[in-house]
């Protein structure tokens, strides 16, 4: 396959980097290339002209396009901080904290959940290694959100907060990718009071002034 096209603003003198600096250029010109022509037309030469590295430092780091790729997902997905689980003192408000925070990063910034989607669907390495990725990350989020949630008492018992997780992430993407848009707020609220809460067992009384808090709500009682 021909090398996919570099714009000429990118190419510019190398400029040494090292440590995270360089990695993250590195992931950050992965992303962008992805996010504008699409995982299969990325090749790691474009990848290093536009980051203003060398291959060779990419190889060292990453064997193959599909880690690479990965990986620059992962941190378009969640930055660079280590991805825990928010604790706004109920897990209504927990849930709808990280809802917010899979539609950022299915929907912001020019890696859209299309060029994702591509992404996975034409490489198995890169599907298997974003699928690890996604279910790593929700299940230590989901634990956290239990842990929470049994502390003050909200909820009975042990619940899989990850496979709940999961299905918010799937259905999250799919509302995208049909929409072609970020899902708006009150998809969002009845995701998480109709789908996700039930889900952990938390009683319904939880959930009984769903829907209150939206704006669309709040005109409509004052007219």
């Amino acid at each position: 396959m021909p090398e996919a096209a570099t714009p000429a603003a990118d190419v510019q003198p190398r400029v040494w980097r090292r440590g995270p600096a360089r990695r993250e250029a590195i992931l950050d010109a992965a992303a962008e290339l992805v996010g504008e022509i699409g995982y299969a037309n990325v090749t790691v030469d474009a990848i290093a002209t536009r980051a203003r590295t060398s291959k060779a430092t990419m190889y060292v780091r990453w064997p193959s396009k599909a880690e690479l790729i990965a990986d620059a997902l992962l941190r378009h997905a969640q930055g660079d901080v280590p991805l825990v689980a928010v604790d706004t003192g109920e897990l209504r408000g927990d849930l709808r904290a990280h809802v917010g925070r899979i539609v950022r990063s299915l929907c912001e910034g020019k890696l859209s959940a299309l060029r994702v989607v591509e992404a996975i669907r034409d490489d198995p390495a890169l599907r298997e290694r974003v699928r690890t990725q996604i279910e790593r990350a929700s299940a230590e989020v989901g634990a956290q959100l239990v842990a929470q949630a049994l502390a003050r008492g909200e909820i009975p018992d042990q619940v899989d907060g990850g496979a709940v997780l999961m299905l918010a992430v799937g259905q999250l993407l799919t509302r995208a990718l049909l929409d072609g848009q970020a899902p708006d707020p009150l998809y969002q609220l009845r995701l998480v009071d109709d789908v996700l809460l039930p889900m952990f067992h938390c009683p319904r009384k939880k959930a009984a002034a769903r829907h209150k808090d939206h704006p669309s709500k709040r005109s409509r009682a004052r007219a």
